[in-house]
Order: C-alpha cells, then sequence, then structure tokens
C-alpha cells in the first residue's frame, strides 16, 4: 500500500488485515493451514473479525470520515454512498454466516461472497477513497480526523 498520510494509517492497518482474511475465505484456506481447521472455524474467525475490528472501523469511515470527504469533495458521494452500502452488505452476509447450521451447505459460498466483497470494498478505499481525501483535506481537517478515528479503533490492529 502506498504511504498513508497519518490520519488514515490507523484505517489502512485494519484494511491489510481485512485483506488477508479476504484472501483465506476467497480461497477458502484455514487460518492456521491445518487440516483440522474448516469452513465452520472460518466462519468464527469471520464473525469475530467483524464484530471486533470492522463494526468500529465501519463507524469511524461512517461517522467521521466519509461525512468529512462528502463535505470536502461533494463529487464523491457516489463512491461513499457505494461504500456504505456495502457496509451494510457485509452485515447481511455476516448475519447469514452466523445463522447457517455447522455442516451448511452455502457456508463455503458465503464465506467465499463475503471475502469477495470484503477484497473489493478496501481496493475501492485505499484506491479511490483515500488519495481523494489527502489530496483535498486540509491539515487542521486531517488532525481532527485523526484524533476521531483514534478514539473510536487506536491505531489499528498491529
Amino acid at each position: 500500500m502506498p504511504k498513508r498520510h497519518p490520519s488514515l494509517v490507523p484505517l489502512s492497518r485494519e484494511h491489510h488485515h481485512g485483506l488477508l482474511l479476504a484472501f483465506r475465505l476467497k480461497h477458502g484456506l484455514p487460518k492456521t493451514r491445518q487440516p483440522h481447521d474448516s469452513p465452520q472455524e472460518q466462519a468464527v474467525d469471520t464473525v469475530r473479525f467483524f464484530r471486533e475490528s470492522l463494526i468500529p472501523h465501519f463507524a469511524a469511515e461512517a461517522d467521521i470520515l466519509f461525512p468529512a470527504i462528502r463535505a470536502m469533495q461533494p463529487q464523491a458521494s457516489t463512491l461513499l454512498d457505494q461504500l456504505i452500502q456495502e457496509h451494510t452488505a457485509m452485515r447481511e452476509l455476516v448475519n447469514d454466516i452466523n445463522q447457517q447450521p455447522p455442516d451448511g451447505p452455502q457456508l463455503t459460498e458465503l464465506l467465499a461472497s463475503f471475502g469477495t466483497l470484503l477484497e473489493r470494498h478496501i481496493r475501492s478505499e485505499e484506491r479511490e477513497l483515500f488519495p481523494m481525501y489527502e489530496a483535498h483535506v486540509s491539515e487542521a481537517e486531517a488532525t481532527r480526523i485523526e484524533h476521531a478515528i483514534f478514539h473510536l479503533i487506536g491505531n489499528g490492529l498491529a
């Protein structure tokens, strides 16, 4: 990933971990790459990652970053609306994953769909949204955003 403005670093750190999860889910790879890992264990990891990392991450984006970008770059509205819709779609997929029976035939497909959506979402933010933000944010606004994001998610996953 390119060097990010310090106010975006916590989000980019979490994006890195999200991309790792997305890759594992899309390719059916278990976290430990041990034969005993199963789609059910991947589902548990996915739900845990969503609850512990993505819920606060999405809040930082939707409550802090997205409104700031919308104010400084009104033409970003279409992209921001798409990203918000993807947050909703990921919540729905996690609910579906969480409700699958342990031997549910759709579990592997749902996990792969979540991985695909998560990767696409992160790539859009890193390649489109963040460069737009970096090109237009003032240092005073970036400092405000950085403190607000830190308050919600800290330094991002280490």
